[in-house]
């Protein structure tokens, strides 16, 4: 990207929650926070010294199916950037009061999520949607759970799975390609040991994640709404219809002139927002929808949801709703491509997960390929409850039977 002066370096590392058995839940996330603890050359404020006098962004972040560390810094600062993340990644070091102390700062992030009630609404329904696989339980593992583990279940888990077939190293900016090889043969290549076949991901198109039947779970919180999530079986990531979602859930409840939000807001005024999305992984996705709202208007709310989705159905998109997401996913691709850090993280998921970068002129071509014959094919497919999971967190649930409102 020559018209930059930054440079954004991604090391990415194929190793997430769904890696974990169930003795190491947590451990992908602890391990993301003890490679910030220092190196057998840094100490923990040397890097983080270091990058702050060069202006340089470093952060990390775990997921189910990665763990990636990542800098943004001006183009004559990226072998820096480089040299101290492969210090970082291959001689890391930390003492055991380092370890208690960073197993303390892990609680009290997973308190710190736990008592926001819109977190935990999305953590009960998710967990609830994929118990049973290995996307069933939380990225940060438990409070009982972090205090449990040892030094030596760091290191065990550093040598199991930061390896050279599960690493990528991803650049984007004002960087040639030339440069980054020489980065990567000065720094990374050497200190792998032995030689090794690059990672390749295999998944059938044809895989659909059904609960076993439909579930309406909730938590106690001592809030004054109800947090409500729906979510509702869809295809996975890699099946042909993936892309007619973007149009189902963009025209129903994404965005302030969505259906949802139209109706449910703009002519009820039951909630201040409501909206929703699709996540789609390699086993199976969901389509969500999720509002907030005193317990009095619960019902109502989701009696509107039923109306808009049986509706939507039954009379599928307009013209210029189908116009408007096209427009929408078309700005948002190429207002991505504007930024180094969101290419670099889009080219490096691209590449995880479909084994090839996808350009956005792909990308496009696929969107607008999109029908109204397929929207209404793959809504009336799928828009059902048979195997739908309703979250509610907050208080007061008598009442409450989400599943007959929304049949």
């Amino acid at each position: 990207m020559p018209n930059f002066r930054s440079v954004s370096t991604n090391v990415y590392v194929c190793v997430g929650s769904r890696d974990e058995n169930e003795s190491e839940h947590g451990l992908s996330h602890f391990v993301e926070h003890m490679i910030f603890k220092g190196t057998t050359t840094r100490s923990a404020e040397d890097i983080s010294s270091t990058f702050d006098g060069l202006g340089v962004d470093i952060n990390a972040y775990t997921s189910n199916d990665a763990t990636c560390y990542y800098t943004r810094g001006l183009n004559s600062n990226v072998e820096t950037c480089v040299e101290i993340l492969s210090d970082m990644y291959f001689n890391n070091k930390f003492s055991d009061s380092d370890f208690k102390k960073e197993a303390e700062v892990i609680v009290q992030e997973i308190k710190m999520r736990d008592d926001e009630p819109r977190t935990a609404m999305f953590d009960l329904a998710r967990d609830t949607f994929y118990k049973g696989t290995d996307l069933g339980h939380d990225i940060g593992g438990t409070v009982e759970q972090i205090r449990s583990y040892k030094p030596a279940d760091i290191k065990n888990y550093i040598a199991k799975h930061y390896v050279a077939p599960k690493t990528i190293v991803s650049f984007a900016g004002d960087i040639t390609i030339e440069q980054a090889e020489s980065l990567l043969e000065k720094y990374f290549h050497p200190n792998f040991k032995g030689e090794a076949a690059p990672r390749v991901k295999e998944t059938p198109t044809n895989l659909i994640h059904m609960p076993k039947e439909q579930s309406f779970v909730t938590l106690v919180k001592d809030t004054e709404q109800h947090n409500v999530a729906i979510m509702i079986p869809t295809t996975n990531n890699v099946h042909a219809d993936r892309y007619v979602w973007s149009y189902i859930y963009g025209i129903i409840s994404d965005g302030m002139s969505s259906r949802l939000f139209t109706s449910v807001r703009e002519k009820l005024g039951l909630v201040y927002t409501i909206s929703g999305g699709v996540s789609l992984t390699d086993i199976g996705g969901y389509y969500y929808i999720w509002f907030s709202c005193t317990p009095d208007n619960t019902n109502k709310v989701l009696k509107t949801v039923a109306s808009e989705i049986k509706r939507f159905c039954k009379d599928g998109p307009t013209d210029k709703e189908i116009e408007k997401v096209r427009n929408e996913r078309m700005a948002n691709e190429l207002y991505g491509e504007e930024s180094v850090q969101g290419t670099n993280g889009k080219n490096v998921g691209s590449l995880a997960e479909y084994n090839r970068i996808k350009s956005a002129e792909e990308y496009l071509g696929l969107i607008n390929a999109v029908t109204k014959d397929d929207i209404m094919r793959v809504a009336r497919e799928f828009l059902k409850y048979d195997n739908a999971v309703v979250a509610c967190v907050g208080r007061g649930f008598e009442g409450l039977e989400p599943f007959k409102l929304l049949k």
